[in-house]
């Protein structure tokens, strides 16, 4: 039985994990009636994959890559049907989650599924197994970012980890909302550029829409990436979007993250009273460090290929030396002849940033 819902998800390495979410959903209770593969990359053999269950239809760039908030934008504006269920491709589910799911979703609403990390070795694991070990365990041994429960938040609600550990990055990984829905909040923010805080953003729109959040009984699982409490490798991307993000908001997001960084003395100690400047970049040792970890794991972020991040790095620190403070609108259109992203109001760097002044 098929459902009226238009699964989507969006592939850039990881075939593998494409070839096993379809089979999980030829395996649910209730399939969905359309599954939309938006390619970030060139097509690849699995490009025109199929399934007898259900129509997959699939989208490509029309550039060289489709960064991962227009790739999502492309996947959800062009579904068929009302209900949209957006997976992320390596996501492992319960087979009833899309009978509960649409059943749960209504108007100006988001339904989640609780998110709890796995190790690597266990995502060749089927939901069953993974549920009936788990349940087994105590709640303390849990390795989970979020927790099933029935509660609702919405705008109006205190969100005490909301800005400070949100797990609004890890709940994205599989939720439902109405297309109606997704147009009024404007999808994916485009102009987040490279790695980090698009969910946040997204989520904290739906909130400021008085979006009611719900989440489904069933967790989900998602393979345990070591890095993501400090993602060295993806600074200048997540200190821009950090930024980005204030100026929309008023606050910082993530801020664990911005305090790891600090600690590193990767930017400043005292960024939420002065904005955020970059103090040095990550050592090559410190990048490398970060890359074999994270080679484990791929992800379908706006990563360039894990070998050639010192290079991307280097390059970008060739740039024209200036001293000038650049406002944030400024560096958008600096952004579009291949300058370094603003970090305003502050300014940062020395040559080796872009042409910024670095902090003293």
């Amino acid at each position: 039985m098929c459902a009226p819902v238009s699964v989507i998800t969006i592939v850039k390495n990881r075939t593998d994990k494409l070839c096993n979410l379809v089979n999980q959903l030829e395996a649910c209770e209730a399939a969905p009636s359309e599954l939309i593969i938006v390619w970030m990359t060139p097509p690849s053999d699995l490009s025109l994959i199929k399934s007898d269950n259900f129509t997959i239809e699939h989208k490509f760039a029309n550039q060289h890559e489709l960064p991962i908030a227009k790739a999502r934008n492309k996947g959800m504006f062009e579904a068929k049907n009302e209900t949209l269920l957006y997976i992320s491709v390596d996501t492992i589910f319960s087979p009833k989650c899309i009978e509960e799911g649409l059943n749960s979703l209504t108007e100006s609403s988001i339904v989640r599924a609780p998110v709890e990390f796995i190790p690597l070795s266990d995502c060749e694991s089927p939901y069953e197994h993974l549920f009936a070990e788990r349940k087994e365990n105590t709640e303390a041994n849990l390795n989970s970012v979020t927790k099933p429960n029935n509660n609702v938040t919405t705008s109006s609600q205190k969100d005490e980890n909301h800005g400070k550990f949100s797990n609004d990055s890890s709940t994205s990984a599989m939720f439902f909302i109405r297309k109606t829905d997704f147009e009024k909040a404007g999808g994916f923010d485009e102009t987040y550029d490279g790695y980090g805080l698009n969910d946040e953003d997204f989520f904290t729109q739906c909130r400021a829409l008085n979006f009611s959040i719900h989440d489904l009984s069933l967790p989900s699982y998602s393979p345990a990436r070591e890095t993501a409490q400090c993602p060295v490798n993806h600074l200048l991307d997540f200190v821009h979007n950090a930024q980005l993000f204030r100026d929309k908001w008023g606050y910082y997001p993530r801020k664990d993250i911005l305090q790891a960084y600090a600690e590193k003395g990767l930017i400043n100690l005292d960024f939420e009273e002065s904005a955020i400047r970059v103090t040095r970049l990550p050592s090559d040792d410190e990048l490398n460090a970060e890359l074999n970890v994270e080679s484990d794991v791929e992800r379908d972020d706006e990563s360039v290929p894990k070998s050639n991040v010192p290079a991307k790095r280097l390059e970008r620190a060739t740039k024209k030396p200036s001293n000038a403070e650049v406002p944030l609108s400024a560096a958008d259109t600096r952004r579009e002849n291949n300058a370094l992203p603003s970090y305003a109001p502050s300014t940062i760097g020395t040559p080796a940033l872009h042409g910024y002044t670095l902090a003293q």
